[in-house]
């Protein structure tokens, strides 16, 4: 009995080192992967939310020159830190970072992330979710996590209120520079991208009652506008 755990164990550990060797050899190859690496982390203790747009790694793709690199992968993207980590396998405690160039795209189950750097001194570089491109109007959510200090319990009759990771979403368009703008959140500064289709435009959003400060709204006449 102790022999054949001994030969288990052996195989378990031998089929591990073997995948993050393919891993290795595969990532090596496409030359995707930056020389850090970081540890799993789990989050902050006594902290709500996350520094991560998802904290579990979730299946995905890497894309160079649009190209797929590596599929079936496992990946999640750290706000914070601006940075994805790539990692090779459900046990292993440390994590690969994949180098932050134009050139090297993500995509984490359907949300597609591209790392853009703006010649906007003011806009820093990073990633950003693709919520159109490649028509009139290219769109970009930025994921923000602003850290909200706890407070402690003023009394016995309230309670305390724990650090927190509070998430924002942020629109923007790439201007005629390449500049990164932001995409107001009023509806007539949001109709205002759509005037070089003004009439059919708004008769569109008439018909269908989009309210442009939903972001669902938004994304259903943005489709509309870059079809026409």
């Amino acid at each position: 009995m102790k022999n054949n755990f001994l030969i288990l164990l052996s195989l378990c550990v031998s089929l591990n080192m073997m995948s993050q060797s393919m891993i290795n050899e595969q990532t090596a190859d496409a030359g995707f992967l930056s020389s850090k690496t970081t540890p799993v982390f789990k989050g902050y203790k006594n902290t709500m939310g996350s520094i991560y747009a998802n904290k579990e790694f979730q299946i995905g793709s890497i894309y160079k020159d649009g190209m797929v690199v590596a599929s079936n992968v496992a990946l999640r993207y750290n706000v914070q830190a601006e940075e994805m980590e790539l990692k090779a396998n459900t046990s292993t405690t440390v994590a690969n970072v994949i180098k932050t160039s134009q050139n090297i795209s993500v995509r984490i189950l359907n949300d597609d992330f591209v790392y853009l750097v703006s010649p906007d001194k003011n806009q820093k570089a990073g990633y950003f979710m693709v919520i159109a491109e490649g028509g009139k109007l290219n769109v970009y959510k930025k994921i923000i996590k602003e850290f909200v200090e706890g407070k402690g319990s003023a009394n016995s009759y309230s309670r305390a209120v724990p650090d927190t990771f509070k998430e924002k979403e942020q629109l923007y368009i790439v201007s005629a520079t390449g500049s990164l703008t932001k995409i107001p959140k009023g509806k007539t500064k949001r109709e205002k991208l759509f005037v070089s289709q003004q009439n059919q435009m708004s008769s569109y959003i008439e018909t269908n009652k989009l309210n442009l400060r939903r972001e669902k709204d938004f994304n259903q006449a943005l489709d509309y506008f870059n079809a026409l």
